[in-house]
């Protein structure tokens, strides 16, 4: 049985043999598998997974390290030569590999007599535009990454990026201070909400120390004639920060909010 999965692709048929997942087949103690193929560099850890579930299975599996039984599926130079030459194109765009091997490829191309002008040796992003006239490559286009974020698509900004790692890492802290609109000081306890912060529970105290950090940090600014809400959400953003992180060697999100009344 010839079989996709070489390459420990998620949903090919022998992964899903190796996980018993398939709907048809279903592989046995004393079966044998043969890895026609090489690891492409980067699924090694993918075809490892899929080798262990085969042996767990009870298969035997051969690997090109067990013997010399690896095929390519990639044409040789001559075949691509021969394809060339009985086709005759009118043009040709290597595709698939590195730039390394487009341009080998476009060297082949010269070999059996194809002009230049009409081989396109292109990148990512750069379109090959054909229409009556012929084939010119148009102008580059965005490629790559596309960040979908709720029904927008394209690039946000960093700054939102940013964020979400540091909220996926560390969690948020939210601290609510109310303060006198007349004099600046605290008027009631400052509220803390924390959410995902890891091993908050493992820091005995650590909320009533955080309130009153924020207590020392309103009176400190107090004492600088610090009055502005924006400049106190500031003054606080960054000492609450910098205790957290002694007490807990992380950085979440610190969000102060201060409230006048």
């Amino acid at each position: 049985m010839v079989s996709t999965g070489s390459q420990g692709e998620p949903l090919s048929a022998l992964r899903r043999m190796a996980h018993n997942d398939h709907r048809l087949i279903k592989l046995h103690p004393g079966d044998t598998v043969v890895f026609s193929a090489t690891p492409i560099p980067g699924n090694e850890r993918a075809v490892g997974e899929t080798v262990d579930r085969l042996y767990h299975i009870g298969c035997d599996v051969i690997t090109p390290r067990e013997a010399p039984i690896h095929a390519s599926g990639h044409a040789y130079t001559e075949e691509l030569k021969l394809m060339l030459n009985l086709l005759r194109p009118r043009y040709v765009m290597p595709a698939h590999g590195d730039h390394k091997r487009l341009r080998l490829h476009a060297q082949l191309a010269d070999a059996v007599g194809i002009e230049s002008e009409r081989v396109f040796v292109g990148e990512n992003g750069l379109p090959l535009d054909i229409d009556r006239r012929g084939a010119a490559f148009g102008e580059p286009e965005e490629s790559g990454m596309i960040f979908v974020d709720g029904v927008d698509i394209g690039d946000p900004a960093d700054v939102a990026l940013r964020d979400r790692r540091m909220l996926s890492d560390d969690g948020i802290f939210i601290v609510v201070a109310t303060i006198s609109e007349r004099t600046g000081e605290s008027v009631v306890a400052p509220e803390v909400i924390f959410r995902g912060v890891p091993f908050i529970e493992q820091a005995d105290g650590l909320l009533e120390d955080i309130r009153s950090e924020v207590e020392r940090s309103l009176t400190r600014a107090v004492a600088d004639g610090i009055r502005e809400i924006d400049l106190l959400q500031r003054e606080l953003h960054d000492d609450l920060a910098a205790f957290v992180y002694d007490r807990l060697r992380r950085r979440p999100m610190v969000l102060p909010v201060v409230v006048e009344v």
